[in-house]
C-alpha cells in the first residue's frame, strides 16, 4: 500500500508526464504549421518569380540575337533572366528561411508561456512561505517586522493577486499580540497599507536593538530566486547542423545556464566542423540537427563521433523546441549517472 510520500512522488510524476505531453502536442502542431508556412512561401516565391521570369523572357524573345547581338539591354536581360533562375532554383531554400523565422517567434511565445506559467507556481509557493513567516511570529514587534520582508515581494504577490490575504494576514497577526488593540488596519490600498506597516517597522527598528530581518524559509518553493527556464542545466553540448539563426535562439534561451555550446551549423561549414574532433572528446552531449544540415556536414559528425566512441543525439528539427528539450533531458540524464557514479 503506497504511503503518503510515495503517494505524493507519484502525483508529481503523472503531473509532469502529462505536462510533458502537452507540450509534446504543442510542438508537433507547431512543427506543422511550420510545414504550412513553407508551402505557403515557396508558393508565393515561385508565382512571382515565375512571372518575372516570363516577362525578360517575352522582351528577349522581341530582341533576337542575330538582330540586336550589341544591345545593352539584351545583355541586361540575359543577366536578369539568370539571377532570376538561380533565385528560382534556391526558392526552397528561401521559403525554409522565412517558414523558420515564423515557427521560431512560435516557439518564442510558447516557452514565454512556459515561464509564465512556472513563475505563478513559484510565486504561489512564495506566498505560502511569506504566509507562514507572519504567522510564525509570535510578538508585537516581529509581527511588524515582517512587513520588511513580505514588502520585497510587492510585485510577485501583486502578479498572483495574492497581496491583499499576505497583508490581511500580517494585520491579523500585530493585532493578536498588539497590548493597544487593533492598532493596524487598511489605510488605502493593499500596498498604501504595507508601506505604512513598512514604515513603522522600520521606526520601531530604529528605536530598539533587533536581530538581523526576517526573511521567509523555502519550504514551499524550489529556489529562493525565482527561476527561469534552463538555469539549472550544465555541460558542454556540441551541435553539428541548424542554421544560425536556430543557434542564435537557442543560445539566448541558455544565456543564463552554465551549458558551454559549441555549435557548427550550415553556415560555419563544413571545413571548420571537421576541426570539431577535440571538442566532441570532451562533449557531455553531441547533437547532430538533420532537419537543416548538410549530409556532408552530418556524415562527417558522425563519423569522428563514431571514432571516439561516442553515441551523438539525433534531431530531426528546425525548430528550437525540440532541441532545447533534448539538451535538457541529455545534460540531466549524464548529470544524474554522475552522480549515481560518485555515491
Amino acid at each position: 500500500m503506497l504511503n503518503l510520500t510515495e503517494l505524493d512522488e507519484l502525483e508529481d510524476s503523472v503531473q509532469a508526464l502529462v505536462k510533458n505531453a502537452q507540450e509534446e502536442i504543442e510542438t508537433r502542431r507547431l512543427e506543422k504549421q511550420r510545414d504550412g508556412y513553407y508551402q505557403e512561401a515557396l508558393g508565393e516565391i515561385k508565382k512571382r518569380l515565375d512571372g518575372l521570369l516570363a516577362s525578360v523572357v517575352e522582351a528577349l524573345d522581341q530582341l533576337p540575337e542575330a538582330e540586336f547581338s550589341d544591345s545593352v539591354n539584351r545583355r541586361q536581360l540575359l543577366e536578369t533572366r539568370a539571377n532570376i533562375e538561380q533565385q528560382i532554383e534556391d526558392a526552397p531554400m528561401k521559403a525554409a528561411e522565412i517558414a523558420d523565422r515564423q515557427l521560431i517567434l512560435q516557439e518564442e511565445r510558447l516557452l514565454e508561456e512556459k515561464q509564465h506559467k512556472q513563475d505563478r507556481i513559484w510565486r504561489s509557493q512564495l506566498k505560502e512561505d511569506l504566509l507562514d513567516m507572519i504567522r510564525e511570529q509570535t510578538d508585537f514587534f516581529s509581527a511588524t517586522d515582517a512587513a520588511i520582508a513580505v514588502k520585497g515581494y510587492i510585485n510577485d504577490l501583486r502578479a498572483i493577486g495574492g497581496l491583499e490575504e499576505v497583508v490581511t494576514t500580517l494585520i491579523e497577526q500585530i493585532n493578536t499580540y498588539s497590548e493597544e488593540g487593533a492598532v493596524a488596519r487598511m489605510r488605502g490600498s493593499c500596498e498604501q497599507t504595507l508601506h505604512f506597516i513598512y514604515d513603522k517597522a522600520m521606526q520601531n527598528r530604529a528605536r530598539v536593538d533587533r536581530g538581523p530581518e526576517l526573511q521567509p524559509r523555502i519550504r514551499h518553493r524550489s529556489s529562493e530566486r525565482r527561476p527561469k527556464l534552463y538555469t539549472q542545466l550544465a555541460g558542454k553540448v556540441v551541435i553539428f547542423g541548424g542554421h544560425d539563426r536556430l543557434q542564435t535562439a537557442v543560445k539566448n534561451r541558455l544565456r543564463d545556464s552554465q551549458v558551454e555550446l559549441v555549435w557548427y551549423s550550415t553556415q560555419s561549414g563544413v571545413s571548420l566542423a571537421q576541426q570539431g574532433e577535440s571538442q566532441i572528446a570532451s562533449a557531455d552531449l553531441v547533437i547532430i540537427v538533420t532537419g537543416y544540415a548538410s549530409h556532408s556536414l552530418t556524415e562527417g559528425a558522425m563519423q569522428t563521433a563514431k571514432k571516439l566512441g561516442i553515441a551523438p543525439e539525433m534531431v530531426n528539427t528546425t525548430g528550437m523546441t525540440k532541441l532545447l528539450e533534448t539538451i535538457e533531458i541529455g545534460l540531466k540524464t549524464r548529470q544524474f549517472a554522475d552522480r549515481m557514479n560518485t555515491a
